[in-house]
């Protein structure tokens, strides 16, 4: 008897709305990933030293820019329980607005966006701009291919320290 291989699909990345909970997973998990961290230095003159004195400020947050999300309503799942891939569009377009909120309390700020990427990255963050391309349509109009392109922006509510990053990435 033959020894059969089994093939997994890799686990797909997943966004969360933190407020709601909502999720949704990535059709295809993006093929890059670029990860940016700023340091904030005050360059202080000092008379008669012959460089500027560097004294830390603070690290800026993590930027994520160029994440692509590809989708194409003809390589999805053909079962019929699968999204259409508009719902990832209107998902997206949910983080670029504050809720509605109630009587009692105004608007704040659009919801948290937590990345949630197996064996390889859990990140709470902000959505700075998405971008949409389209690519390819129905003879009715409608959408068939699009890529979304986002910028996230990690958001920290506690202090991070050296050993924190080395410890946890």
């Amino acid at each position: 008897m033959e020894a059969q291989s089994f093939v997994r699909r890799p686990e797909r990345c997943a966004l969360v709305n933190v407020e709601t909970a909502e999720h949704v997973d990535a059709l295809f998990n993006p093929t890059e990933f670029s990860e940016k961290i700023g340091i904030s230095w005050q360059k202080l003159t000092v008379l008669g030293m012959s460089h500027q004195v560097h004294q830390y400020q603070h690290t800026l947050s993590r930027s994520f820019s160029g994440v692509e999300f590809y989708l194409d309503r003809l390589l999805r799942n053909p079962d019929d329980s699968a999204p259409d891939i508009m719902d990832f569009r209107r998902f997206l377009l949910s983080f670029t607005v504050p809720s509605a909120g109630t009587i009692e309390e105004l608007p704040g700020a659009p919801a948290r966006c937590l990345i949630i990427w197996p064996g390889f990255l859990t990140v709470e963050s902000s959505i700075s701009s998405v971008e949409f391309k389209y690519s390819a349509f129905a003879l009715d109009g409608s959408v068939l291919r699009y890529t979304a392109t986002i910028q996230f922006d990690e958001v920290l509510d506690v202090r991070v320290t050296a050993e924190a990053r080395r410890r946890d990435g």
